[in-house]
């Protein structure tokens, strides 16, 4: 089998409101699309998110440049194909995230037609190690209110949706008004919600500290990227070594390197690196290995198209991470695996590649 063509093109859907984390804010699910034909009539189709507004300079990346590697190859030969492209991020003038961004479209791409080329998913592709899991739900961004009983309620919507938990959005306000945002999600969702909490990298390293040790009982399942970027790994490790709460981190990396570097200073307890910020799953699967052979933990930022199948390949995965429907309405549009979920989990829907169904099939 061999790619005859590829087609990225941006996409941008205004939302209904906005989402306002600790230090960044969204008006729009912005992102690309991408699509390949071959000969042997296999269709494939991927698409990630894109945090940056860069999405119409990464889609021109994918048809002008990394095309050009994809066209005539046999997409079994993902890994391959990955180094290939690799000599096209290495521009040091240019823009990083595009280059990056670019790679993972095309990388994810090459994963979806390689399982559709052996009739499977790509869960069964990769080895299939669970059979479902539980569904995290990207919530509590901040209001112009932030009323705690609006964020009571939030809490037990998402339970409905079908939720079995809560990233709590972190660091937008002092550390004694999140911590009470905090109980007001745990008293809201009982004992056996999980919860946990990101800081999107708000808080100094006392700051975090102060937060973690006032949040010592809430049973957290974890405090993600909660210390400024300027020294992030050195904090990290120094935070982790006077808490409980594990601690996740990865997501600002763009390297299995980096990952290693989080895991060689004892940083982190869950790792999750972003497969659009690394250059696609082929590095995500590296790191996820390196992370299992240190005892640590793996999660999948976002990116539900991807984590509703990474998690169920990964034994030492996390959950599925979703945002409600009004954040993103694109997961619950094109992928099957939002209308399976059941008592809060996420299943194997037994569709072929990612099983991301285009809207026009």
């Amino acid at each position: 089998m061999r790619i005859i063509s590829v087609v990225a093109e941006a996409f941008m859907v205004p939302l209904p409101r906005y989402f306002h984390g600790s230090n960044y804010k969204y008006t729009h699910k912005k992102g690309m699309f991408v699509r390949a034909k071959t000969d042997q009539g296999i269709d494939g189709f991927a698409y990630l998110g894109d945090d940056f507004g860069l999405g119409q300079s990464i889609a021109s990346a994918v048809n002008e440049d990394f095309s050009k590697v994809l066209i005539g190859r046999d997409p079994s030969d993902v890994k391959n194909i990955w180094y290939d492209m690799r000599p096209l991020v290495r521009d040091i003038l240019g823009d990083r995230r595009v280059a990056l961004h670019a790679q993972a479209l095309a990388d994810i791409l090459c994963w979806d037609l390689h399982a559709k080329a052996q009739g499977c998913s790509v869960v069964d592709l990769l080895g299939q190690q669970r059979d479902h899991a539980p569904i995290m739900v990207i919530a509590g961004y901040y209001t112009p209110q932030n009323s705690l009983g609006d964020l009571a309620n939030e809490t037990r919507d998402l339970i409905t949706l079908g939720g079995r938990g809560m990233k709590l959005k972190v660091g937008g306000l002092s550390v004694t008004e999140d911590v009470e945002r905090v109980k007001t999600v745990r008293d809201a969702g009982g004992d056996t919600f999980n919860l946990a909490v990101d800081a999107n990298q708000a808080w100094s390293l006392d700051e975090a500290l102060h937060f973690v040790n006032a949040c010592e009982g809430f049973g957290l399942a974890w405090v993600e990227e909660p210390v400024h970027w300027d020294n992030d790994i050195a904090d990290l490790a120094a935070l982790r070594k006077m808490t409980d709460i594990p601690i996740c981190a990865g997501q600002s990396e763009v390297t299995v390197a980096g990952v290693a570097s989080l895991i060689d200073a004892e940083a982190i307890d869950i790792c999750n690196l972003h497969p659009g910020y690394a250059g696609g799953v082929t590095p995500w699967l590296e790191s996820a290995e390196l992370a299992r052979q240190n005892g640590l933990k793996v999660a999948n930022t976002g990116e539900p198209q991807l984590s509703a199948s990474l998690m169920l390949a990964c034994g030492h995965g996390m959950s599925i991470e979703i945002y409600h429907p009004d954040r993103d309405p694109i997961f619950p549009k094109y992928c099957p695996a939002f209308d399976a979920r059941t008592d809060g989990y996420i299943e194997d829907t037994c569709r072929t590649g990612w099983g991301i169904v285009p809207s026009d099939v």
